[in-house]
């Protein structure tokens, strides 16, 4: 393999700076290199700019140049023996990539965000463990790619490769918190989401910052005070006659299916009546495309019946949030507790830091004391299912975890919230139940 740097005299003074690069009969290419030179400062013996004081460019053209050198010969030992393909515009393309150039047609072979929005139009293509991507997961690579634009702007920057290190994963943390005011949780969703595209396009032998393999670079969280129901409060959500208001009585009704089945609000809301079979539900989760078998609750089947066999009216997301507030609050749930919920921040002054960018959604999480219906909101279902379930002496963990899709028990042990005084009470009803006299 040999690396060679020549150039061709012409009717100009100045002259290109060639790189030639072969290796025996396999390959053997020439293309410019960009930089530039007055054809009496060229060394053609030496392959570089000639030592003289008048030319103060020699210094940084000659380290440049042993740059090249060095990439090329680096990146052609890892294609070709990484067996990629290394076709005529090899030789060009590497250029383009060590220098950072780009036309319009391939700035997502050098910029980030460009890269991230011809993933994103992919995704339509693509194939998530055999299957294609969800629409909810591309509507989360939607949303990280604005926060990307939105940090682009702020900084006035435009982020290549090279740039997704410590320093922007610095820069980025700081951007959420302070200018956007985003939580620790939501922003770690887009880290996430940073490195996996960074891990895609390391594959793809792109030049990306390793800096993104660093532990630093790594999601961050903050503890929450998640509300959840208990077995007491889902009975009385079941019990309370709403037979005077039929909005009310459909929407109580969805939360009982949602909190019998564990179900996300994507799932409970969109199910068929052919999605029963034999008294049990048979779905393949929306978000993550697992088949799961659901056995039916007695108030399940309760509804059912009292609906002569079909399912509540199915209302949006939107809708089912604020109305099963108003039934929780109609229900009694209104004592004081800690917790978090949206709060419309549109009108606070001198929430948002000044910046040129334009914060859309201004709804922020504000942790504070609420009435305990304020809180309740479709999210209470999956970890009420949970809770009132684990532990229980004849259900075992994994088999929770079968209704649930969880793939992880640390994942799955998120959603148990029962509170200190409960375990207190559960521990103290099991060694009252082992020191009980035997009959």
């Amino acid at each position: 393999m040999k690396v060679t740097f020549l150039t061709v005299r012409g009717k100009n003074d100045t002259v290109s700076i060639y790189v030639r690069f072969a290796d025996s009969k396999r390959f053997d290419k020439k293309t410019k290199t960009g930089l530039s030179v007055k054809f009496q400062d060229w060394s053609n013996a030496k392959q570089k700019v000639k030592l003289t004081s008048a030319n103060v460019q020699k210094d940084f053209i000659n380290h440049k140049l042993r740059e090249i050198e060095d990439y090329i010969l680096l990146r052609y030992n890892e294609d070709y023996n990484s067996q990629k393909f290394i076709g005529d515009n090899w030789l060009k393309d590497q250029i383009a990539n060590f220098f950072g150039r780009a036309n319009l047609n391939e700035l997502h072979k050098t910029y980030f965000v460009d890269w991230v929005q011809k993933f994103i139009d992919d995704c339509k293509f693509r194939l998530y463990k055999g299957k294609p991507i969800s629409k909810r997961t591309v509507q989360h690579y939607q949303t990280t790619i604005h926060k990307l634009k939105n940090y682009e702007l702020h900084f006035d920057t435009k982020l290549r490769f090279q740039d997704i290190g410590l320093d922007f994963y610095r820069n980025f943390l700081f951007y959420c918190k302070t200018i956007e005011k985003l939580n620790n949780n939501t922003t770690s969703g887009y880290v996430t989401n940073v490195k996996k595209w960074c891990k895609e396009i390391d594959i793809e032998g792109l030049p990306i910052n390793p800096q993104y393999r660093h532990s630093e670079f790594s999601t961050i969280s903050n503890k929450t005070k998640d509300v959840y129901l208990n077995e007491t409060e889902i009975d009385q959500v079941f019990n309370f006659d709403f037979s005077y208001s039929e909005r009310l009585d459909n929407v109580r009704d969805n939360f009982i299916i949602g909190l019998r089945t564990g179900l996300r609000i994507s799932d409970f809301l969109t199910l068929k009546k052919f999605d029963f079979i034999d008294g049990k539900i048979h779905i393949e989760t929306t978000k993550t495309a697992h088949p799961i078998v659901i056995p039916l609750h007695s108030q399940v089947k309760k509804i059912l019946n009292k609906r002569n066999g079909s399912l509540p009216k199915q209302i949006s997301d939107p809708k089912f949030n604020k109305y099963v507030k108003e039934v929780c609050e109609i229900v009694g749930f209104t004592e004081m507790i800690e917790g978090e919920k949206m709060v419309n921040k549109k009108d606070e002054d001198n929430f948002f830091t000044n910046s040129k960018i334009q914060v859309k959604n201004k709804m922020r999480k504000e942790f504070g004391v609420y009435p305990k219906y304020e809180l309740i909101s479709s999210h209470c279902c999956r970890r009420s299912f949970v809770t009132s379930l684990y532990g229980k002496p004849d259900v075992s963990n994994l088999t929770i975890m079968a209704i649930t899709g969880h793939k992880t028990e640390s994942e799955f042990i998120k959603y148990v919230k029962m509170t200190p005084t409960e375990n207190a009470e559960k521990l103290q009803a099991y060694w009252d139940k082992q020191t009980k006299p035997s009959l």
